[in-house]
């Protein structure tokens, strides 16, 4: 215990300065020396937190790719490395050339779900990728605000390619969930930077650790809302014909309600607005009632299961939009109590 955690009595001198001391041991693990700089942050948590200004950055790794390994694991690899942080990846192999089929998923890889990453090198047993992205560039609180537009329009798209059951249109939707993955990805990758580098933490705008938790889920549903919206997308040429106008009409009320929630829940979470989260989270009761109702009156015939796949995906939309409200809940719920 004494490794990581030990007492020390705070001292005052010349009459205005507190100091404290440091055990050498851990002085010398951390390869400080006589003149270092470091930095102090004062927490949310009455806590203080010390660290080095150049703290040790995880600048590389390596793996090795064989000739049998399939496409999905050399891809959760690389996206292993990239969201545990690493600056170059060394993708390789030992003794014999990288599959043409492995190289050209590496590079789909990099250009789609990558941001900010750019192959470095390319030889016949090895392929670099480097991480260019500046952290500072691009506040989490920016950079989530560019996934919800991303998928907010899809499913407003993905609504307009089923009204005219246009296949072009419902294309161009799935294409746009890449996008919305290589956010999740960049934000996931900085979200455990930041859990690891108080740095980092502060350059991406969040105030402390505890908040990382609760913004990986929000990453995550936004991410998962994205792609219901493309699931919409995908059963456009499952419709045989039309949606009945009238069912059609209630489908669009129910899916604006449902944008309405997600987007009220983004703006609580930026705003930090707990009042804002419990009404969203108190809705989404009504959406799910509507949906269930529109369901239940469907007649059958050949589009009628298609219909309700996609009612159900503008139900988890809503749904999704609840879990991100009572993650502002809980992070807010402070401004509503008062402790004794």
């Amino acid at each position: 215990m004494s490794e990581i955690k030990q007492f020390r009595r705070l001292q005052m001198t010349g009459g205005s300065t507190y100091i404290i001391s440091l055990p050498k041991s851990w002085i010398k693990e951390m390869q400080l020396k006589k003149n270092s700089n470091i930095t102090l942050v004062k927490n949310h948590n009455s806590s203080i937190t010390i660290f080095q200004e150049e703290q040790s950055k995880k600048n590389s790794a390596s793996t090795l790719i064989g000739k049998n390994e399939s496409k999905e694991s050399i891809r959760r690899k690389i996206i292993a490395m990239y969201l545990s942080g690493y600056k170059i990846i060394e993708i390789k192999t030992k003794g014999m050339e990288i599959q043409s089929s492995h190289r050209s998923t590496i590079r789909e890889l990099v250009r789609t779900s990558l941001m900010g990453t750019e192959i470095i090198e390319s030889s016949s047993e090895k392929m670099v990728l480097q991480v260019l992205t500046h952290l500072a560039q691009l506040s989490f609180d920016v950079a989530l605000k560019r996934m919800f537009s991303t998928a907010t329009n899809m499913h407003e798209e993905a609504i307009e390619a089923i009204e005219k059951v246009d296949i072009v249109h419902a294309e161009e939707v799935i294409k746009m969930d890449d996008e919305v993955d290589r956010f999740s990805l960049y934000l996931r990758r900085n979200l455990t930077l930041s859990l690891e580098n108080v740095q980092v933490l502060l350059d991406s705008g969040l105030e402390k650790p505890s908040d990382c938790l609760g913004y990986r889920t929000v990453v995550r549903c936004v991410e998962r809302i994205a792609d219901h919206a493309g699931l919409m997308a995908k059963k456009v040429k499952y419709l045989n014909n039309p949606i009945d106008k009238k069912i059609m009409k209630e489908i669009e009320k129910i899916s604006k309600e449902s944008l309405i929630v997600f987007g009220n829940s983004i703006t609580a979470l930026s705003k930090k607005d707990y009042k804002m989260g419990e009404t969203v989270a108190a809705s989404i009761t009504e959406i799910i009632d509507k949906e269930k109702k529109l369901m239940d009156s469907l007649k059958p015939n050949e589009d009628t299961a298609i219909i309700k796949l996609i009612l159900e995906d503008i139900r988890r939309t809503a749904e999704y939009s609840r879990d991100i409200s009572e993650i502002v809940i809980d992070e807010t719920v402070q401004s509503t109590i008062e402790e004794f």
